[in-house]
């Protein structure tokens, strides 16, 4: 970057701190900004610094959590960045939940509040200081799509950087240099999943409580992100596939072996790019809405599917596709099932697959997989992204899944998949979900079952029932009142639907619930019905012994209940009281919409 190309850029800092070519009566003239330029003084501003444009650096950031807790070092990279490029640095620290360690908890129901939350902040601690331009840190589940939402919102010249997958844990039985080195291992590489998963083994007695301490020892070995194609992985492939982040960040790994603590070089060099990117957009004057188009949320969309992405990622593109103001008539939760039941299955990764994030990385990540997808003709080739350069532009020199050769597993080409199209998230409706319902299935065909309802008012009293040994082969597993209003916050269901995978009902067991699932579920999951329970949703009408059809193929969610015998179940309902929502909780189930439309705020 050439000498003083910093105080080139600035343009709407002047408003803060002062416009030395405006007459001392104007508006943000620099005699009407004294007192704003004393108190910047007074934080170790000099002389020089407000010739600048200043940058917000946004990083939702946490000590307690493996996802996030780099994420101040990785800011002060991307201070030092800005300041030697001639800009000036504003960081911006927002709060953060971890969806892992809140999993099971009513501390759960804060997660996808936090989504709301830290959008808020940023545009807070942006807007409210001026800042010509922003990079956002995106880590745990809602902080990846909290990074992109308020750029979207107020236009801004931003761009967002993934702090990376961990590497998955290695069980001590697997001997570790083969599963360090990315190779399956007989199934012995760990995730979260594979924790969660071992709770309900634990109570099936499949395994003793000395293998559950060694798989809980093991699953996480450091920082980073969840090392599978749960929600945060999914989310950043989704951002890296909409333009918003630089190609091949998504993948790069948080941590290494050696040193499972420190940012690696990969990492390091990431933040240095996307600081220059960041310069080189505000110097075109490229925004975010120039990037976030219907098409480039097709984009979004179509990578989820071939990925095999989380069932939050109907939440989290929906909510970015509202900020940017893409009317619903283009882009809708219909719209995301009909394109992706064009989009094949490509990536044989956990939670449906052997493999993990590292894996995917070693085979060129993000960008290989669209590149295949360019190549079929399932991607808009001409979308804006980040680099200031088209997705086909970005692409050119990329080599596709097909030219890796037989001799890896990871990826699958588009004429010979994992699973073919129309296996993965699948967006139902029937009279138990009469606006929606979504189901995962990772390449799982011909999936129906028929079987009664076991109700549950909530997700603990399912848990017990489950580790009990009380929800048997057939049944339909209700958990209700677990929505965005009715929990409120739409907590995540993995508890109770690892507890069933665990013990060995994955097959034989569907759970239809109004919350959410992790990115880390599987099995015959169905979630986000809408309308939820304590909207007076169908789902809050049903009874145990009902019988309950599941049948994804043909996209339906009935209960064999007459229309006339629901309208008196619904007369005689009434909406459950809850003493126990104060405070953040109150406002957001004051303010949340449906799920079927992204469970926003605004």
């Amino acid at each position: 970057m050439a000498s003083g190309i910093g105080s080139e850029l600035k343009s709407e800092s002047y408003k803060i701190t002062g416009d030395p070519r405006k007459p001392d009566g104007a508006p943000s003239s620099s005699v009407k900004m004294t007192c704003s330029r004393s108190n910047f003084r007074a934080a170790g501003w000099k002389e020089e610094d407000f010739k600048k444009p200043i940058i917000t650096i946004a990083a939702p950031y946490s000590n307690s959590m493996p996802c996030n807790n780099q994420f101040l070092d990785l800011a002060n990279i991307l201070v030092e960045e800005v300041e030697r490029l001639g800009g000036k640095a504003h960081l911006a620290i927002t709060p953060v939940i971890s969806d892992g360690q809140t999993q099971g908890t009513r501390a759960m129901r804060y997660s996808l509040v936090s989504r709301e939350l830290i959008a808020d902040c940023i545009e807070l601690m942006h807007e409210g200081y001026h800042a010509d331009a922003i990079i956002t840190l995106g880590g745990c589940d809602k902080s990846v799509p909290a990074a992109v939402m308020p750029l979207a919102r107020q236009d801004l010249v931003g761009i967002s950087l993934f702090g990376g997958p961990a590497l998955p844990g290695l069980h001590p039985g697997s001997g570790g240099g083969a599963c360090a080195t990315g190779s399956r291992a007989e199934g012995r590489a760990l995730d979260p999943g594979k924790v969660m998963e071992a709770i309900g083994a634990y109570g099936k007695g499949i395994i003793d409580l000395e293998e559950l301490h060694t798989i809980e020892c093991a699953g996480l070995p450091g920082s980073g992100s969840c090392s599978a194609m749960f929600t945060a992985c999914s989310m950043a492939s989704a951002v890296e596939a909409l333009g918003m982040a630089l190609p091949g960040t998504a993948s790069h790994p948080a941590m290494t072996r050696d040193d499972p603590r420190s940012i690696p070089e990969q990492k390091r060099a990431d933040c240095v790019a996307t600081v220059q990117a960041l310069f080189a957009l505000l110097g075109k004057k490229i925004s975010t809405r120039q990037i976030i188009t219907k098409e480039s949320l097709e984009n979004a969309t179509t990578v989820i599917y071939a990925v095999g992405g989380s069932t939050n990622a109907v939440l989290h593109l929906l909510a970015i596709a509202h900020e940017a103001g893409i009317p619903p008539e283009q882009y809708n939760i219909e719209d995301f099932h009909r394109i992706g039941q064009r989009v094949p299955l490509l990536a044989n990764v956990s939670p449906h697959g052997p493999y993990h994030m590292s894996d995917l990385d070693r085979m060129g990540g993000i960008p290989v997989v669209m590149r295949e997808l360019l190549d079929a003709g399932l991607l808009h080739g001409g979308c804006l992204t980040v680099t200031g350069k088209t997705v086909a532009e970005n692409l050119a020199n990329t080599p596709s899944i097909s030219s890796l050769g037989p001799d890896q597993d990871v990826l699958f080409p588009v004429g010979r998949p994992l699973s073919s199209a129309g296996n993965h998230i699948v967006v139902m409706k029937g009279n138990l979900a009469p606006d929606s319902a979504v189901c995962k299935l990772s390449g799982k065909e011909n999936v129906e079952l028929v079987g009664p309802a076991r109700c549950f008012d909530d997700e603990d009293s399912a848990f017990q029932a489950i580790m009990a040994g009380e929800i048997k082969k057939g049944d339909v597993l209700v958990i209700r009142y677990e929505g965005p209003k009715g929990a409120p916050g739409m907590p995540e269901m993995l508890s109770p639907g690892s507890a069933l995978v665990g013990a060995g009902l994955g097959k034989d067991v569907a759970l239809v619930t109004d919350g959410r699932f992790s990115g880390a579920s599987h099995g015959i999951m169905v979630g986000h019905v809408t309308p939820e329970a304590a909207a007076g949703g169908p789902i809050a009408l049903v009874r145990d012994g009902d019988i309950i059809t599941v049948r994804p193929g043909a996209r339906l969610l009935s209960l064999n209940v007459s229309d006339e015998e629901l309208a008196s179940r619904l007369a005689a309902w009434r909406p459950k009281e809850r003493t126990d929502v104060r405070g953040t909780l109150s406002k957001y189930a004051t303010q949340v919409r449906s799920a079927a439309v992204g469970a926003t705020t605004t």
